[in-house]
């Protein structure tokens, strides 16, 4: 190998700028100035190197009880780490086909998340007509495409259905008179054979047109809701309803390996980034038994051992750029996808370590997804007491960086102009080295440092 030649590094300039704010592409150009923070925020998180981590009902079930409970600051998250997630998960379902206690202890749990600038993500299992599940029957078989070409009286039936999550949208999650922004995930694992809009019931074609049957017919009743499309893996986009009707793209993939997750996330992200989309894990998690003890380590080492490496460790450096990651239901007729109150002392400290991961946000560290994230590139322009200060200039392969006024273990990132990542690395203290020799060519870089607050950037020139 060539011996890498020394090169000098030195600040090119700084410049007093505000980054453009990136919620454009859209489906909805009419939604809430919220609606628009929260997309945008969510497209900060996916172009760092963190993530959300969320759960479906972390506030309203729990891993020891059968039924929902009403204790929306409890979850066994919280229990085990002291902290909720960032992202909470729902479902029209319980809303819907549940009785009114269940439903009102869901419905303050939204509530009171949104309160705290959590993600609110809802999933939708309706039923279909004439049944009482949404899995695949021969009773529904052919609903699919009755509802896309009018026959038997089913679209004017899902419609109606369509209709009561317009008006839970519209007239119930409400916080201070204020509608709650939402990422809604309808008809979503269509390309397996599981569910009646699922492939053992429908064609491509006829998910198409059902799907975007259904955001037409909420986009112009609404202007709070985002649209995500999450097929299982392997994703398939055969199904993809097309950008117009598309804000988030996910996948859902239970118990992955390392590959798995990177080829699946790869996809997903490729995409959203080439159209100005998110791209999000929708789903995943460990379903499977082996035993209380065995099962409960197995499921906790699945975030340390299989999730977090597979994203961080990821060659191709895309399984990063995901806003967030979400697991399914804790409750005692599920899985306790996340440890719980009486899980083993080793569950608890997987799933604690998973926690602890600078690149991973719960709710403790993520910011306020409904108020427009401060990013600023000079530290002129940067809040009190920030600052971040490269020398000496000019240098030699070597680089020394000062930061003031960030959160521990935040992450500095070197960047060409295109937008690759170069180099990265955790900051435990406040000066760091770098070393660049064998890394940087000649050019313009970026150096961002960032917390889950802030990020400050500046530019480097290598000659």
């Amino acid at each position: 190998m060539e011996k890498p030649i020394h090169r000098e590094i030195c600040l090119l300039f700084i410049v007093l700028i505000l980054l453009p704010r990136v919620a454009d592409a859209q489906v909805d150009a009419d939604v809430t100035e919220k609606t628009m923070v929260l997309y945008d925020n969510l497209k900060h998180v996916q172009n760092s190197s963190q993530f959300l981590f969320g759960q479906e009902f972390f506030n309203s079930f729990r891993y020891t009880s059968g039924s929902a409970h009403g204790e929306k600051e409890y979850s066994d998250s919280k229990s085990v780490t002291g902290s909720h997630p960032a992202v909470l998960g729902s479902d029209f379902h319980y809303y819907l086909e549940k009785d009114d206690t269940e439903r009102s202890y869901h419905m303050e749990a939204v509530k009171w998340a949104y309160q705290q600038g959590y993600v609110i993500t809802f999933d939708w299992h309706l039923s279909g007509r004439g049944t009482t599940t949404y899995e695949y029957q021969a009773a529904s078989k052919d609903l699919v495409n009755n509802i896309v070409n009018d026959l038997n009286g089913d679209r004017t039936w899902y419609l109606g259905e369509v209709d009561k999550v317009i008006d839970i949208i519209n007239n119930e999650l409400i916080v201070d008179t204020e509608r709650i922004p939402i990422i809604f995930r309808p008809l979503h694992e269509m390309n397996g054979s599981w569910f009646w809009w699922g492939s053992q019931a429908t064609t491509p074609a006829n998910f198409i047109e059902l799907y975007r049957m259904l955001v037409t017919y909420i986009k112009e009743r609404t202007n709070t809701v985002l649209f995500c499309w999450s097929p299982n893996a392997p994703v398939n986009f055969n199904y993809y309803p097309g950008d117009d009707y598309v804000d988030v793209l996910g996948v859902d993939a239970y118990e992955a390996n390392a590959m798995t997750v990177r080829s699946e996330l790869a996809m997903i992200v490729d995409h959203a980034e080439a159209n100005s989309k998110v791209a999000v894990f929708s789903e995943t998690g460990y379903r499977l038994d082996e035993g209380t003890t065995a099962g409960d380590n197995a499921r906790s080492a699945y975030w340390k051992h299989t999730i977090l490496p597979a994203i961080l460790d990821d060659p191709a450096q895309k399984a990063k750029k995901i806003a967030w990651v979400l697991t399914w239901i804790n409750a005692s007729w599920s899985f306790p996808y996340v440890p719980y109150s009486n899980s083993t002392p080793e569950a608890k400290q997987n799933f604690v370590d998973f926690k602890e991961s600078p690149y991973v946000l719960f709710g403790d560290e993520a910011p306020d997804m409904y108020s427009p994230i401060p990013i600023v590139s000079v530290e002129d322009d940067a809040p009190a007491g920030v600052s971040v200060t490269i020398y000496p200039l000019p240098i030699k392969d070597k680089m020394t960086v000062s930061f003031l006024g960030f959160d521990p273990n935040s992450i500095a990132s070197i960047y060409d102009l295109q937008g690759k990542l170069i180099h990265e690395r955790r900051l435990d203290e406040d000066t760091v080295m770098f070393d660049c020799n064998g890394i940087l060519g000649s050019g313009v870089y970026i150096l961002k440092v960032a917390d889950s607050r802030k990020v400050i950037s500046k530019k480097l020139l290598v000659h």
